[in-house]
């Protein structure tokens, strides 16, 4: 009985597996794990890639999904968004529980709306590979992914730092994870991190970049993640020297990245030891000494840029004949190339220099043994002859000789060494010659020929170009061939054809030039009314027309020009007033600039709306009427906003880094000092001017100004302003420049002024100003020619001694009381204060009316109590101006 149950039992079992093995071959998918895919897809605004995922269809061939051949179960899930169109959006419903055999699961590149991880992943103990990255999730990550103890691959970086944990615990057991994945998330709060690493003995890639860790411990005791082969600890905080126990982990290590990881010391002699190392990464950190010569001579990349490494390295690099990209710019090193240290390098396609003091000493004939794709000399010294050794170089993509001393014409040959050129700057030399037409050139998108002597016609230009500037050349001719660059290129953001010589009328083209982001067509010859299809240029930044001859109204288009952070049109003609829209249009101006032209009328009070003003020149004009007091609503001088971003917007994020290049470049003319001069527009946030100077302005100075406690310069100078300087002028702390002169100002110099320590020139010149000169401070180190021409000031500098009588006006004083108490009350009264002040005047109000209404007896004595009070009143101040006005007389009679 027992043998035939146990017969039964075989038979059943080879039954039921002959069933799964014709549902395998009838390629059908288990029933309830398509239910399960389908609830789950439920969650999602699915998108096209999705079309497939039918109900009546076999699952096993639904895109992203793949089955075991034998069994039918579900192992792979992959719905990792493919471009930025077909991303999932939506939330994780935990009817993946129903997929018991998953082993891939990818929900990567989506968009879970700052979900947090869900811990149900933690039950699908079949895992391997699991990837969340890059999918907007948040918060702490679950310990319930520890109980994934067949996990091979974790990958949960891009979050942005939205996620995070204090804790790494949850890795240990994992003895099969060759892969983890951090990068961007938080575990500043881990302290152990590297002994819970340490413990993953099969861990082979290792990326905790950009995970704000602030230590980096100096030793371990021992080593038990062996095998290793790529060590990613980027963009983090350490603080540290680069620690002895790297080079003991692992012998197999392929690649090293340490760059902004904030690392200080020499770069340790010991990475010899790593004979597998074929990348490392070291730079931008703050690494110091000369580069060691025992690098591992299977090195094909290394970077180590932007460090303060110097001395001699070139016959080091010899040694390294396997190297692919060489990137040693930007620091102190000192050497001399010559052909033999050269020689070995046969695989290079990338040398970076830059930014050292290296002299290339090759000869004419020098036939390098390499093909570069990369070619980054800048600052270098190649002249003074145009190197002829890069007419070897047929194929590069990047090439940067600027500041490289070449005293000589460009040879025809260069020009068309190489069609797929991306990258050229040749500026800052002495090349002469003309520029061909690159038009032809379709893939070149950055072009830098500034700083040179060319000649001739403005280029054609790519229809890829983003980047040009040919400024300070010699360029002439009109400027009408760069409306065909502009329908010819979609793309073009910073156009600079600044100091040259170019001259005629501005082409109404305009309305192609969409992506502008800078315009810069200062110091040339151009003339004419500004085009209003310049208000096509919606995401203009920067607009430079200064010192031109362009003449009339401004076109009421420019108010369209809503993104703009500087606007410069000194130096021109322009006339009429000041239109009162560019206050309301230009919400992020920091830089307005109409010195020198003919605008006249009064300075519209809506320019106060203008908060993140930093520099303000309306200077040599022909305005007129009093300065709006409203000035103290620039924010940013007045340090209660900050400067806000010039590069970050929607539209030029993805280009940033090339971006804030062409910031650094762009430069807006300072009349500071007495001197005229270009300042980079990085500086301005530390350059808050304000420069109303030879108008006709007059008034009094508003005490409002002394509220821009961040200004460094006000120039007044030149007007008719009168009355007197205000007392709480001690207040601009910062202030290096004043100028005053050649106003109708009166009263004392206030003695606050000594405490300006920074006050380095001083001109009051040509006023009505009395009494001493302030003899303390900066006042001592001012020549008389800053106090001249104001015949009732004595005291040194001046030659004029005090008496021991001074003569003070009194509407000096009072005025001077009179504006320190106003600035008083904007300082201190605060909106509660007036909420209190405006009950209880109401409440007032009301019970004195409802009691003189209603009680007559009552009414009677309220009137004769007021009528004591104004007796009173009367008599006080019938007194008081008897005695002031015996000391007024006594003070005229002395």
């Amino acid at each position: 009985m027992a043998s035939l149950t146990l017969c039964l039992l075989f038979m059943l079992v080879g039954f039921s597996l002959s069933s799964d093995h014709r549902q395998n071959l009838s390629g059908l998918c288990i029933e309830s794990e398509k239910a399960a895919l389908l609830n789950f897809i439920q969650g999602f605004n699915p998108p096209a890639r999705f079309t497939s995922w039918r109900a009546e269809e076999d699952c096993c061939k639904w895109k992203g999904v793949a089955c075991n051949n034998r069994t039918g179960h579900i192992h792979t899930l992959d719905l990792r968004s493919q471009n930025s169109t077909d991303f999932l959006q939506g939330e994780l419903r935990d009817s993946l529980l129903n997929l018991p055999y998953l082993t891939h699961l990818d929900l990567s590149l989506n968009d879970f709306r700052q979900e947090r991880v869900p811990e149900f992943i933690g039950f699908l103990k079949n895992l391997e590979y699991l990837n969340l990255s890059n999918a907007n999730l948040r918060g702490r990550i679950p310990y319930q992914l520890g109980n994934l103890s067949k996990l091979q691959s974790l990958d949960l970086s891009g979050s942005g730092y939205t996620l995070r944990t204090d804790s790494l615990d949850w890795l240990l057991g994992k003895s099969d994870l060759r892969v983890l994945d951090l990068e961007e998330v938080d575990l500043g709060d881990v302290v152990n991190w590297l002994d819970t690493v340490n413990r993953l003995s099969s861990l082979r890639i290792l990326s905790m970049s950009a995970c704000r860790i602030n230590l980096l411990p100096a030793s371990l005791p021992f080593a038990n993640f062996t095998s290793l082969e790529i060590l990613d600890l980027s963009l983090n905080h350490f603080n540290s020297p680069i620690p002895d126990w790297l080079f003991n982990i692992s012998h197999d290590l392929v690649r090293l990245n340490l760059t902004r990881s904030q690392l200080v010391g020499p770069i340790p002699n010991a990475f010899g030891k790593l004979t597998s190392l074929t990348i490392l990464d070291l730079s931008k950190n703050s690494l110091t000494g000369e580069i060691p010569p025992t690098l591992a001579s299977s090195l094909k990349e290394l970077y180590l840029s932007d460090n303060q490494l110097k001395g001699s390295f070139a016959k080091r690099i010899a040694n390294l004949s396997r190297l692919v990209v060489l990137d040693v710019s930007s620091n102190l090193l000192k050497d001399i190339f010559h052909e033999d240290q050269l020689l070995n390098l046969s695989d290079l396609r990338m040398l970076d220099l830059s930014s050292n003091n290296i002299t290339f000493n090759m000869s004419s004939t020098w036939l390098p043994p390499f093909q570069l794709d990369v070619i980054h000399l800048q600052s270098c010294r190649l002249g003074p002859k145009f190197p002829r050794w890069l007419q070897t170089q047929k194929g590069f993509s990047s090439i940067d000789i600027s500041s490289a001393r070449i005293l000589d014409a460009i040879p025809h040959w260069f020009w068309n060494l190489s069609f797929n050129a991306v990258h050229m700057n040749l500026s800052n030399n002495m090349l002469t010659g003309k520029i061909p037409d690159f038009s032809s050139k379709p893939n070149l998108s950055v072009l830098d020929m500034s700083d040179n002597e060319f000649t001739g016609l403005i280029p054609q230009i790519s229809p890829n170009l983003v980047f040009l500037t040919l400024a300070r050349n010699s360029f002439s001719g009109p400027i009408t061939s760069i409306c065909k660059s502009l329908v010819a290129s979609n793309h073009l953001s910073f156009l600079d054809l600044s100091y040259n010589i170019l001259s005629g009328p501005l082409p109404d083209c305009w309305k192609h030039g969409q992506s502008l982001i800078v315009l810069n067509l200062a110091k040339n010859n151009l003339s004419g009314g500004i085009p209003s299809s310049i208000g096509h240029l919606i995401h203009l930044k920067s607009l430079r027309l200064d010192m031109n001859y362009f003449f009339g109204e401004l076109p009421s288009s420019l108010k369209r020009l809503t993104n703009l952070f500087v606007m410069d049109l000194g130096e021109n003609m322009l006339s009429g007033k000041i239109p009162p829209w560019i206050g309301e249009s230009f919400v992020n101006l920091m830089i307005l600039r109409l010195h020198f032209n003919n605008f006249s009328g009064r300075i519209p009070s809506l320019l106060c709306q203008l908060k993140h003003l930093i520099f303000l020149d309306l200077g040599r004009n022909h305005l007129s009427g009093a300065i709006p007091k409203c000035v103290g609503n620039f924010l940013t001088m007045a340090s209660i906003e900050a400067v806000p971003s010039y590069v970050y917007d929607p539209y030029t994020v993805y280009r940033k880094d090339l971006l804030q290049t062409l910031i650094r470049r762009d430069r807006v003319r300072l009349d500071w000092k007495g001197r005229s001069s270009l300042y980079p527009l990085v500086l301005y946030p530390y350059l808050a001017v304000i420069d109303l100077s030879m108008n006709q302005l007059s008034g009094e100075i508003p005490v409002e100004f002394t509220r821009l406690v961040a200004l460094i310069s006000l120039n007044l100078s030149h007007n008719n302003l009168t009355g007197a300087i205000p007392s709480t002028i001690g207040a601009l702390k910062d202030l290096e420049s004043l100028d005053l002169s050649r106003n109708k100002l009166s009263c004392s110099i206030p003695p606050e002024m000594a405490n300006l320590s920074f006050l380095g020139s001083l001109n009051l010149s040509y006023n009505n100003l009395s009494g001493k000169i302030p003899p303390e401070g900066q006042f001592q180190t001012f020549e008389a020619s800053s106090f001249m021409k104001n015949e009732k000031l004595c005291g040194l500098p001046l030659k004029n001694a005090c008496s021991e009588l001074l003569y003070e006006d009194p509407q000096c004083r009072v005025k001077n009381q009179q504006n320190m108490e106003r600035e008083d009350q904007d300082h201190d009264e605060l909106p509660s204060f007036y909420i209190s002040m405006g009950i209880g005047f109401i409440t007032a109000i009301w019970v004195y009316w409802t009691v003189l209404l209603l009680n007559e007896s009552w009414r009677e004595a309220y009137l004769k109590l007021l009528d004591k009070v104004v007796e009173q009143i009367l008599v006080t101040a019938a007194v008081s101006g008897a005695r002031l006005r015996t000391k007024l007389e006594k003070l005229v009679s002395r």
